[in-house]
């Protein structure tokens, strides 16, 4: 069971991760095509993008909830033991 909450928690931290990776390089790869070009100080996320946030968003989420299922397993068993 140790191993499963170790999996859990590792697993949708990567998850989260690399949903986060993959928005933030979404709108670089934006911030790269813009005709202006792009500067570190004009950079900016674009939340108001529903059609890229409908593909990132549930692979965080389940990510988040893998993570938090792994640790109230952990929590849950360790307080179980004698």
């Amino acid at each position: 069971m140790r191993l499963a909450n170790w999996l859990l928690i590792g697993g949708g931290a990567i998850l989260c991760l690399v949903a986060l990776a993959g928005w933030v390089g979404l709108n670089l790869f934006a911030c790269g095509l813009a005709s202006g070009g792009c500067d570190l100080y004009r950079f900016r996320f674009r939340w108001e993008d529903t059609e890229a946030l409908m593909v990132f968003v549930p692979p965080f989420a389940l990510g988040c909830a893998l993570t938090a299922t792994g640790m109230i397993l952990r929590i849950s068993s360790r307080s179980q033991q004698p």
